[in-house]
């Protein structure tokens, strides 16, 4: 039996099968949100909780585990110097209302393995333990250490991995199954900025819109003070409230590494108030009209593109306003090779003449690595062996432990053909009835066994 012959052949072991889907349940059970500090867990209890049943899976199976002060923990194969990293993240979002099943207990249906974490990144971690534990129970040995690193702070901003490089050198080469097969070679960097506009305008009271810097305007409304006759029209609701009239859109919120798919509701709220001359097309509200109508970025003078990563993308996701001042918050997918400072300096320029100041939020670089690299071939090699076709490596506007950790890409654990079951609006990482699919759930097994093996070849 040759090496992919035993792959195939572990995981499709009934005893392998119903144990893994039994360890995803109980790691899945923990309501594991990024917390305040609470003594020694840097992120609360509950994300603790999480890294302490990890760490029970791990000595559990015969592995080396190290609990690097509950930022992170690794669990380790292997005795060689030289290690190769899986990355994944033991913290989730929120689960939110409307779940049709319960979100912390992991429920079996339809071929699919649904609740908070499966996809997103619980369910790969899983799959990246019994990774280990093929190579363990089959005497394989690897001229590689594998170093499973295990977070709990990618939802809300990566510091445990900030941590990690201060106690552990990184792996020479690491991927973090956090994003679709096959290989994210390249993520373009993510810089978050919030223009202060002195002033609203004319008769507006207050105006707010969206609820994350980091996604399309699903919503926004003003109240203004006006008697004008306005009426309601297709996304546009009017109503009389105590302090005025409420004017209240309603687009379709998309993430802002892919803002092509949704609607702006600030720019449905501002070109109404323009188009009722309720605010100055010459003042503010014309730039934000401007800014929001497109998501290239060429109101605010930084548009850019290249072949490996197509367009700069420059998402208003946010704005408050009052009688005092407009924030308006952009969240930009910048190319890797442009320096961020350059940005922050056109968009000074943009709204230097509205009085705009540009204050950044957050910052962080993106990658990029050749599909020309044999440890690239090595993965993609492998992604192509088990889904049998054709897998060409992609960049993306999204961000992954890669951009935290040197040397590291996404890869996995998504499969296509696997995803959208439940529709756009459930099923995915974030999503309510969040779900990892049976099938992909074992061939991500398979692929990252593989994946290993194939390095193991080449270093």
């Amino acid at each position: 039996m040759n090496m992919n012959e035993a792959i195939k052949s572990y995981f499709e072991r009934e005893d392998i099968r119903k144990q893994s889907i039994a360890d995803l349940a109980e790691i899945l059970s923990i309501p594991s949100i990024a917390g305040e500090p609470d003594g020694i867990y840097p992120y609360g209890k509950v994300c603790a909780e999480a890294l302490d049943v990890a760490e029970k899976l791990g000595k559990k199976y015969g592995f080396k585990v190290e609990n690097h002060e509950y930022h992170c923990m690794s669990i380790l194969f292997g005795e060689e110097e030289q290690e190769i990293g899986i990355v994944c993240h033991l913290d989730v979002v929120p689960a939110g209302d409307g779940w049709s099943v319960p979100p912390y207990a992991l429920t079996e249906k339809d071929g699919l393995l649904m609740g908070r974490g499966t996809h997103d990144d619980k369910g790969p971690f899983i799959q990246s333990l019994y990774t280990l534990r093929f190579f363990k129970e089959n005497n394989i040995k690897l001229p590689f250490t594998v170093r499973l690193i295990l977070g709990s702070d990618e939802e809300v901003g990566s510091s445990d991995l900030e941590y990690f490089v201060t106690v552990r050198k990184p792996p020479m080469f690491s991927f973090t199954p956090d994003s679709d097969f096959p290989v994210c070679i390249g993520e373009k960097g993510i810089l978050s900025v919030a223009v202060d506009l002195p002033g609203v305008d004319k008769g507006i009271k207050t105006v707010c819109g969206g609820t994350v810097t980091n996604a399309v305007a699903g919503s926004a409304y003003a109240i203004v003070e006006t008697d004008k006759a306005l009426e309601s029209k297709n996304g546009i609701a009017v109503e009389k409230v105590d302090e005025g009239v409420k004017i209240t859109a309603t687009g379709k919120a998309s993430h802002a590494a892919r803002p092509e798919l949704g609607v702006s509701a600030i720019n449905m709220l501002v070109n109404y108030l323009l188009e009722n001359d309720l605010c100055d097309k010459d003042g503010i509200f014309g730039l934000i009209a401007a800014s929001t109508a497109e998501y290239k970025g060429e109101t605010l003078g930084i548009a850019a593109e290249n072949e490996a990563f197509g367009y700069l993308t420059c998402v208003g996701g946010v704005i408050n306003g009052n009688g005092e001042k407009t924030v308006m918050h952009y969240n930009i997918r910048y190319l890797p090779e442009t320096p961020y400072q350059e940005i922050v300096a056109s968009i000074e320029n943009a709204v230097k003449p509205y009085g705009g100041i540009v204050n950044i939020g957050s910052q962080s670089d993106g990658y990029f690595v050749s599909a020309d690299d044999k440890k690239i071939k090595a993965l993609t090699d492998a992604c192509e062996s088990v889904l049998g076709f054709e897998c060409k490596p992609y960049t993306m506007g999204g961000g992954t432990y890669a951009r935290w950790l040197a040397n590291t890409v996404a890869f996995g654990s998504g499969v296509e053909g696997e995803r959208k079951f439940l529709g756009d609006e459930r099923g995915g990482a974030h999503q309510r009835d969040e779900y990892i699919s049976v099938k992909e759930f074992f061939q991500g097994m398979e692929i990252y066994s593989r994946a290993l093996s194939n390095l193991s070849e080449i270093l």
